[in-house]
């Protein structure tokens, strides 16, 4: 493993001031063991913006990251239309956006999704782990 995938779950805990005491810890533990060489941070955008929605100071706050952190340690994942985006969309339908684009983007790179709710991934061929 070389990284992990942060869905919106993720970052709303890790970033908002009124999450768990546990989760904005695990967060920034993360954050620093990216920033010193260790297992690199994928955000896809339809995730930053998923946050961004609950508490619109993620996106300033990930963008200063992103700015400063080496090259490719914390990165924001794009969006766009592939094979695997179809084959996913068919096989889950109902699944909102964010969970779309955090689930494609770990199979594709065969990263991880860290989540607060593991249930989202549930029947889904990828790992998810509990932030």
């Amino acid at each position: 493993m070389t990284g992990y995938v942060l869905d919106d779950l993720a970052l709303t805990a890790g970033l908002d001031e009124f999450s768990e005491e546990h989760h904005r810890r695990e967060f920034s533990r993360l954050l620093r063991d990216a920033i010193d060489g260790g297992p690199g941070l994928a955000i896809p955008a339809l995730c930053l913006a998923g946050a961004a929605v609950v508490r619109s100071a993620i996106a300033d706050h990930i963008a200063a990251i992103v700015a400063v952190a080496p090259p490719h340690a914390v990165d924001v994942i794009g969006f766009a239309r592939t094979e695997r985006l179809e084959q996913f969309r068919s096989d889950h339908p109902y699944a909102a956006w964010p969970v779309v684009a955090a689930a494609v983007h770990a199979m594709a790179a065969g990263w991880p999704v860290l989540t607060t709710h593991l249930g989202r991934y549930a029947r889904m061929s990828l790992d998810a782990l509990q932030l």
